[in-house]
């Protein structure tokens, strides 16, 4: 998820409340307990896949977990018929 990649690249905190803002507004408290509670099974299946099992596990192994492109994918040349050229 984006939290786990936020939480691997160095990041303190992640804003996850205007999700949960909606939820209140259409199902109430125990809906947003609910909700918690699924993030918290995604982000522990995501972390887990990672093997790392705490956040400061994560995020001192995390640079190492995540893979970053080196160039934008716009960058590759296609040199087939079915492309068109970049018009930019």
């Amino acid at each position: 998820t984006d939290i786990v990649k936020a939480l691997a690249l160095g990041a303190d905190s992640v804003g996850v409340g205007k999700p949960y803002l909606y939820v209140l507004a259409a199902g109430g408290t125990s809906v947003v307990i609910q909700a918690f509670d699924i993030l918290r099974v995604k982000l522990d299946c995501a972390m887990g896949l990672l093997g790392v099992g705490t956040i400061d596990e994560l995020k001192y192994c995390g640079p190492t977990l995540i893979k970053r492109r080196t160039s934008s994918s716009h960058a590759y040349l296609m040199n087939d018929s079915y492309s068109r050229p970049n018009s930019y």
